[in-house]
């Protein structure tokens, strides 16, 4: 392995720890050995081991005792930690992995056996670590994506403004405003995912109709390039109390989704309408359908050989529909695709 990984063995028998960090130190490893499991827990504190050999039975205090206290130190919870002990039945093992351990080796120890099980935690650990820098990386990314979107857009969007009033209707600017209006729906779900743990959530009362509305007149662009026509047929009016740029993600995910797999002159259909008691939202198209209903809502998930978007709009609708308690249900078939929005009795305000 390219690092010189530190263990720390803890047991109370002197010639295990003398055993194992022989067989070890073959391997390289640092090792730290003790019987003396609160010296373990305050030296890892000071100074952290890459993997920890935890023993389960041992006098003043048991390996799931020690385990626990690592547990819930902020800075040693994600250390791995193999239980070793005589103990091979599988209540014992179930229990040590129910407490954190990562493995569980018996009693007379293997050679090769303790060797691969560290290996392979410490390649895992290693991973681990690997994708959680990855993350951050990828979160700084993101935010210097929508620093760098928002102004650009901006710009954009108020000089095709100027420049319609002053030449007057032009088919160019209204494929550069369906393209702004693109890249405005990216901008706002990156928006979304990076703001969404801080930002606190302000839930209210929400007209459907007038909301819908504005949304539809929000896509009137991106549907003119394809001659796609958008109606709105209210059935039950009823408004519903949730966070308007949460619900906007939603509709705007629902519809951006409906026109980039929808057919050039056809017609998407958005129903406001109440089924028995339920109230719901219809959003259906005429396009090319979707293969499989239940891969779509996964994160970056693109149909085969259709390769639009970036695969997060629709993982956004069902991370924000479960957190709101609203029922997706998506059928598609025979160049009809319909997104069905079950909304929960709770978060409905009637109308007349």
């Amino acid at each position: 392995m390219d690092k010189n990984y530190t263990i720390l063995i803890i047991d109370d028998k002197s010639e295990n720890l003398h055993y194992l960090s022989n067989i070890l130190k073959e391997e390289n490893f640092l090792i730290r050995a003790t019987t003396d499991a609160s010296f373990a827990i305050n030296s890892s504190k000071l100074n952290p081991p890459d993997l920890i050999l935890l023993d389960i039975k041992m006098p003043n205090m048991s390996g799931f005792e020690v385990c626990k206290i690592l547990k819930k130190d902020e800075t040693l919870k994600d250390i791995p930690i193999i239980f070793i002990s005589a103990l091979d039945d599988t209540q014992s093992k179930v229990k040590a992995l129910n407490e954190g351990g990562v493995d569980y080796i018996t009693k007379p120890f293997e050679k090769e056996e303790v060797i691969a099980r560290v290996k392979t935690q410490l390649k895992i650990f290693e991973s681990k670590n690997t994708i959680s820098k990855l993350l951050e990386l990828q979160d700084f990314f993101l935010k210097k994506i929508i620093h760098e979107m928002n102004t650009p857009l901006s710009i954009i969007s108020l000089n095709i403004d100027n420049l319609e009033s002053t030449l007057g209707y032009k088919e160019q600017f209204e494929a550069i405003k369906a393209s702004s209006k693109s890249l405005s729906s990216i901008y706002n779900d990156l928006y979304y995912l990076i703001k969404k743990e801080k930002r606190i959530t302000e839930e209210k009362s929400i007209n459907l109709v007038r909301f819908l509305s504005s949304r539809v007149a929000f896509f009137d662009e991106m549907a003119n390039i394809k001659n796609i026509d958008i109606t709105l047929d209210i059935n039950e009016e009823f408004e519903v109390f949730m966070d308007s740029n949460e619900l906007e993600r939603v509709v705007d995910n629902t519809i951006s989704n409906a026109i980039k797999y929808s057919f050039e002159n056809s017609t998407i259909e958005i129903t406001l309408d109440k089924e028995d008691e339920n109230y719901i939202l219809f959003i259906k198209d005429e396009g090319i359908g979707i293969t499989d209903t239940k891969a779509v809502f996964q994160a970056y998930y693109q149909q085969k050989d259709k390769n639009i978007g970036l695969g997060l709009g629709l993982s956004i609708v069902k991370e924000i529909c479960d957190k709101n308690e609203i029922k997706i249900e998506l059928s598609s078939e025979k160049n009809n695709t319909v997104f069905k929005y079950i909304f929960p009795q709770n978060r409905v305000i009637k109308g007349d």
